[in-house]
């Protein structure tokens, strides 16, 4: 049988009218690689950044789990969040999530509307009281800076993908929230999260979980916060992050006692005043923790943009008095096992660890740092502040406690002139004139600072 061009253009009409019977009248993007997906404009969302979009985006996850589907978020959109999305038929769902975004039609921004996502109103939280697993990929989430709007909320993360987001002005990400079951947080950009986990009412922790490739930021509006305040981390991995602005890195924090099982800190670039601190945490009666390779460049808060709001980071004794606590590496009690190797140095300071008490008391613990960085540091920069005199050697009682401290020497073509009121933080500082090795030493009197170049051997 002969085909002419007219019943060629017959079949293909019925074929095309065929294949659209019984399909959604919502216009579909096909540069998404999925045959079915549903988006929060099939359920009356209108993603214009002003309409209240939550009944619509809470009925499109709840189906997008019912029907295992791809929640799409297309670019251009902009779908207002005023309430918890998975708080559906008057409770809280637990969900398998599957949302995405796609490559924004506007090249060279990032904003929700160019993407395509969430914005999220004042006070909520985005998932609260439930358990989730699945994926966030590409998607921009954008909430109100330092309001107490949290990301999830008493949740349960088993196996949750997030993966190469945008997610901005979250006062807590994971708030008394737990991450397991190889969790995956990696290649986001967390911009101004004043807190990227923390605890209040309960002991979560981050277990067998990996958090990696990613720009965390805590902004600069708190006079003190913290990144990671899960109270354990049995199995877990952080690596490969560059995190700014936080005033103190780990901070675990139990609600019960138990043990702290610290995660696998490893080659992460950290701008940090302090970076591990769990001092006056009763709660917990041991701590192991390792550093591999961290870089960190620590700032006095007199450093920061806006100074005059920052407070002075005390520390309350177990003898009753109150402590300034300078900027440093490490805390160390008795029962710890702090290891933390390779660590870099990238700028001159004071004080690098802070030791409770004296190590010889501590005969279970296990404190070993080893530096490298822009100059040699003196065992009088590590700070402490009672019992034996020399807490780097301990009189050789507890052999594993050590500092091992190393460093790249300047070379100078003459030696700087050193001042009377030169401050303490330089002292140790190593120069090599002409072959010759020089080590600044300075020594308080009582009133004023005074400095020399030594020579050395």
């Amino acid at each position: 049988m002969k085909l002419n061009a007219k019943t060629i253009l017959l079949a293909c009409i019925l074929m095309l009218t065929s294949c659209s019977a019984g399909r959604s009248s919502v216009q579909v993007d096909h540069s998404v690689p999925f045959s079915d997906y549903l988006t929060p404009l099939m359920f009356g969302a209108k993603g214009d950044g002003k309409h209240d979009d939550t009944d619509a985006l809470r009925k499109a996850l709840f189906e997008s789990n019912k029907q295992s589907k791809v929640l799409y978020f297309p670019s251009g959109y902009n779908f207002k969040v005023t309430g918890t999305l998975n708080y559906y038929n008057n409770e809280y769902q637990s969900y398998t999530l599957n949302m995405m975004g796609c490559i924004p039609i506007k090249k060279g921004k990032y904003t929700v509307k160019d993407y395509g996502g969430i914005s999220v109103a004042k006070g909520v939280s985005l998932f609260k009281t439930a358990t989730f697993t699945g994926s966030i990929e590409r998607v921009c989430i954008a909430g109100k800076r330092d309001s107490n709007v949290r990301f999830f909320d008493a949740c349960d993360c088993k196996g949750l993908v997030i993966n190469g987001c945008s997610i901005a002005c979250f006062e807590v990400m994971f708030f008394d929230t737990k991450l397991h079951r190889v969790c995956q947080i990696t290649q986001n950009n967390f911009l101004s999260v004043c807190y990227f986990s923390k605890n209040e009412n309960t002991s979560s922790g981050m277990t067998d979980s990996t958090i990696s490739l990613n720009y965390i930021n805590g902004g600069n509006i708190r006079d003190d916060n913290s990144c990671f305040e899960w109270s354990y981390y049995n199995g877990s991995i952080i690596s490969n992050n560059f995190i700014d602005y936080y005033r103190t890195i780990y901070f675990p924090k139990a609600t019960k006692e138990q043990p702290f099982v610290g995660p696998l800190s490893y080659s992460n670039q950290y701008e940090v005043f302090r970076y591990f601190y769990a001092a006056g945490s009763d709660n917990l009666k041991s701590v192991t923790f390792s550093s591999v390779a961290d870089s960190f460049n620590m700032n006095d808060p007199a450093t920061f943009s806006n100074p005059e709001k920052y407070k002075a980071l005390t520390y309350n004794g177990k003898d009753g008095k109150t402590y300034e606590m300078p900027p440093y590496v490490a805390i160390c009690h008795s029962n710890w096992s702090i290891s933390i190797k390779d660590a870099k140095i990238e700028r001159d300071m004071g004080p690098l660890v802070f030791i409770y008490s004296t190590l010889t008391e501590y005969e279970r613990s296990r404190f070993e740092v080893s530096f490298v960085g822009n100059n040699q540091y003196k065992k009088g920069q590590i700070n402490y502040r009672e019992g034996d005199a020399n807490p780097l050697y301990n009189k050789g009682k507890y052999p594993q406690n050590q500092v091992k401290i190393e460093g790249i020497v300047e070379e100078l073509d003459a030696l700087p002139k050193l001042s009377m009121g030169w401050t303490s933080s330089y002292n140790g500082r190593v120069v090599q004139v002409k072959g010759q090795r020089y080590r600044a030493e300075n020594v308080y009197d009582g009133k004023n600072w005074k400095a020399e170049w030594k020579k050395e051997n």
